[in-house]
């Protein structure tokens, strides 16, 4: 059995570089082997992105995930530096043959149709690229941005020249599926990244590596103070909440510190951005569609900056008593829509409904109270919802501790909302939520082996046939020498929410070949959301994949073994010919095809 990314040896990691590719920000961590062995919490990140005019030399720990291609599609730039470049290519009129890409890592959330030919969309909605190309300019930009910072900081002679020496650990949903893990990783080959160098850390099991390492609270006790961190035998439920989508894992603090999952990785797309959309949706309610969508063509800049500030007063607004958000709209806007439709905008505001939740005063738009909350009703709700679920399940009983991590668990408003609605249980914010997870991603660099086991998010089996039995549709009839055969069935190796240990392989199963004169053999992987399902029609299953594997020709008598691993956090499905004793060997490939 092939050992995983995460399964190699340790000891020449001399160098572990986290890179955080997210919906709406990315950044990087890193830390020495050194360092770790000294203090694990010494972890470096960069907290200055150049950008060519405005945002240069801007402080903050991530940048903006826009990406900017040139007409012949190679890089020019990514960022707050894509932001601005081309926003000077539209003011100059000069960027219809260029490429720009914002937030497009929504674009593997729940896709069961991934493929290596999925192409992706840019901005402007008439061009198109291979997303895998796309992730990978990305991917390149905070490699080489890393490798470069190390430069500056004369670090790089701490490091030998042989890249081996550097082993490198990708951020992903732990809500995501097997085909956009295995995406990632063939994305990050792509832009330079050995695979045997790559590790993929799911974020909320990341984020509570850091928080492990982290004094969370100072309690007093008749000896003075002392500090208290996530101790053996605490259960606790981590909350990621991002830009895109909000992750949410449930965990225990083993006797030797190590990590075991109590339910599978679950959420959805409730993060920050579906805030930023309720926005959009209120301006365009103010505005109308034309005008609005006239200022996001003909000025970007302004819309860019007019959402970058909406993005600063969204983490501080609060549900206390006479909140308000006021910004300031463009004068480009403004001009916009009295143009359009001859009016004052003053005035469409003050005649609005409940236009005492709304005003506008000169160029300030004010936002009050309810209609505050409103921008984040949705995501709230959803959020709530779903921790209230999750609680109940027996998986999670004795929970009394939530970690909120994730740009998004910056947002007062969040925070407020979990401690109304869980107000028994303990809320830990730690410093630095939005790093937690691309911090806490070295750590599992340095140590992958602290998490030891797993749920499974999904049921696993392999499509296959047996005899047809009383009760079998008639329409999964088939028959092989004169054999009635039922078709589709689907053959459980591990089921939902069930246990497995990383990287110990699950007991093969071994499945008979109909044609003993096939030169190969087609072995379909389905998952389902049901714990038994019974057949791989179902509307609960879906074809992640096939293996193909070419048994040995003067064998009659053929049976193949396969057998699944859930070697660290990507899922590893291999099958071999038993009775021949032929050696040979395939892996699974979850991007050979979409969903069937």
């Amino acid at each position: 059995m092939a050992k995983s990314s995460d399964e190699q040896k340790t000891d020449v990691r001399v160098l572990v570089a986290a890179l955080d590719f997210g919906t709406t920000y990315s950044g990087y961590a890193f830390s020495f082997k050194s360092d770790y062995d000294e203090d694990p919490s010494l972890i470096s990140h960069n907290t200055v992105w150049e950008a060519p005019t405005k945002s240069q030399g801007l402080v903050s720990p991530k940048t903006p995930t826009c990406l900017l291609l040139k007409p012949n599609k190679t890089f020019d730039s990514f960022g707050y530096a894509a932001e601005e470049n081309y926003s000077d290519l539209v003011n100059n009129d000069s960027h219809h043959s260029w490429y720009y890409f914002r937030r497009f890592k929504m674009l593997l959330h729940d896709n069961m149709g991934l493929t290596r030919e999925t192409m992706i969309h840019d901005e402007s909605r008439e061009k198109t690229l291979p997303a895998i190309t796309v992730f990978a300019h990305g991917i390149r930009y905070l490699k080489n941005h890393l490798l470069d910072h190390l430069k500056k900081k004369k670090l790089e002679n701490l490091i030998p020249e042989n890249e081996n020496y550097i082993h490198w650990v990708l951020t992903v949903p732990a809500i995501w599926n097997d085909k956009a893990k295995q995406f990632m990783r063939e994305a990050a080959k792509e832009a330079g990244i050995k695979t045997e160098n790559l590790s993929l850390a799911l974020e909320p099991e990341a984020a509570a590596l850091y928080c492990q390492i982290l004094p969370l609270e100072r309690r007093s006790t008749e000896s003075g103070s002392c500090l208290s961190i996530l101790k053996p035998g605490t259960r606790y439920l981590v909350l990621d909440a991002g830009g895109g989508t909000v992750d949410v894992t449930v965990q225990e603090v083993l006797s030797d510190n190590s990590l075991q999952e109590l339910h599978k990785a679950s959420g959805g797309a409730w993060g920050g951005m579906e805030v930023d959309e309720a926005f959009r949706q209120l301006l365009i309610r103010i505005v109308g569609s034309p005008v609005f969508h006239q200022f996001k063509t003909k000025y970007p800049v302004d819309y860019l900056e007019m959402f970058r500030d909406f993005e600063t007063k969204k983490r501080a607004a609060s549900t206390s008593a006479n909140q308000k958000l006021a910004f300031r709209l463009p004068v480009s806007l403004i001009e916009l829509f009295e143009e359009e439709y001859e009016e004052d905008l003053l005035t469409t505001v003050s005649q609005m409904k409940h236009n005492d939740r709304i005003k506008l005063v000169r160029e300030n738009l004010h936002i009050y109270d309810e209609q505050v909350l409103e921008l984040f009703r949705l995501s709230r709700e959803n959020i709530i919802k779903h921790i209230n679920e999750l609680l109940e399940h027996s998986d999670c009983k004795d929970v009394d501790l939530i970690l909120m991590v994730g740009g998004f668990s910056e947002c007062k408003i969040i925070q407020e909302a979990i401690k109304a609605n869980f107000s028994t249980k303990n809320i830990v914010v730690p410093v630095d939520a939005g790093l937690a997870v691309v911090k806490g991603a070295v750590l599992f660099g340095h140590n992958p082996k602290k998490i030891v086991s797993r749920k499974t998010k999904w049921t696993y089996g392999v499509q296959t046939n047996r005899k047809f039995q009383p009760g079998d549709p008639p329409d999964k009839k088939f028959q092989v020498e004169n054999v009635d055969k039922c078709k589709d069935i689907f053959s459980v190796h591990v089921g939902v929410n069930e246990t497995v240990e990383v990287g110990t392989p699950l007991p093969p199963r071994r499945y008979n070949v109909l044609r003993k004169d096939a030169e190969t053999v087609d072995i379909p992987i389905y998952i389902s959301s049901e714990a038994h399902p019974k057949f791989t029609s179902d509307s609960t299953c879906s074809c992640i994949g096939k293996l193909t594997i070419k048994p040995e020709k003067s064998n009659n008598d053929r049976e193949i073994e396969v057998r699944m691993t859930f070697g660290g956090t990507e899922l590893i499905v291999e099958a071999k010919e038993t009775r021949s004793g032929n050696p040979r060997v395939a892996k699974f490939d979850f991007l050979e095809i979409g969903k069937e």
